[in-house]
């Protein structure tokens, strides 16, 4: 089947199977259980005894990073690819002979952004997450605030209470508070011991200023795909831990 992905880009992978009863049929008369299978084993030939959720949950990061174009790869490195040069290189060089980011003319596979099929892949993958990872916010949210940064104007609080809205019920949430005459950043998690789930904080970060802390909001916020992993850094390792990282990240980014 020959389709047109720069008319299918903005359409989840997989848009053309059809269900045949309890199973989906693709146009040569494959059936899958299911669009991940049918992508996973049927377009990437990967065997179906290889599809657990980890590995597909790490293309939809790593395609999602380079959608979002300003984070740079020496930070995807460092957070996605726990700093293994080799290992984040070869994955850049793969998503390329596999077509699922574009070289363009002159572009290197390190730098390459997402082709229109892998626009349409990773539209997939986050409608078919699985239902233990939360869902990612709309980008449009995210890009507000950017761009308000980027500018150089005030930072439209409605844009912060926007995105607040659209994660305040994630297992993991980073949040702007203030204490007394200090900004904070806070990070927050459910903790379900006893008989009543609780929310406790579990890391925090003060800042001198309202706008200095709001600057590192939403560096926090175009990562929000990120949260729950450096909850779990913090949660296992301490607070000193995500503390190490977050600051490496920054320096990175």
């Amino acid at each position: 089947m020959s389709i047109d992905w720069k008319a299918g880009r903005d359409l989840p992978w997989g848009w053309w199977l059809r269900v045949n009863g309890h199973v989906l049929e693709d146009v040569d008369g494959r059936r899958w259980t299911s669009v991940r299978e049918a992508f996973w084993s049927g377009r990437m030939n990967f065997p179906l005894a290889h599809l657990v959720p980890e590995q597909v949950e790490l293309l939809l990061r790593v395609l999602s990073s380079i959608e979002r174009r300003w984070v740079n790869g020496s930070e995807n490195r460092h957070d996605l690819f726990g700093g293994d040069m080799l290992f984040w290189r070869f994955y850049c060089c793969w998503l390329a002979s596999v077509g699922l980011t574009d070289l363009g003319r002159s572009i290197n596979a390190l730098e390459a952004g997402l082709s229109d099929e892998g626009h349409s892949v990773m539209l997939m993958l986050r409608a078919t997450r699985d239902p233990a990872w939360a869902d990612l916010p709309m980008t449009k949210v995210i890009d507000a605030v950017r761009t308000a940064m980027l500018d150089g104007g005030p930072i439209c609080a409605s844009s912060f209470e926007h995105f607040e809205r659209a994660v305040a019920y994630r297992n993991n949430v980073f949040a702007r508070e203030m204490m007394g005459d200090r900004h904070l950043v806070t990070l927050t998690g459910f903790q379900d011991q006893g008989r009543m789930p609780v929310r406790r904080v579990i890391w925090s970060a003060s800042f001198g200023d309202e706008r200095k802390r709001d600057v590192f909001f939403i560096w926090l916020a175009e990562r929000v795909d990120r949260w729950d992993d450096w909850a779990e850094c913090a949660f296992y390792n301490g607070t000193s831990a995500l503390t190490q990282r977050l600051f490496t990240l920054l320096l990175e980014s």
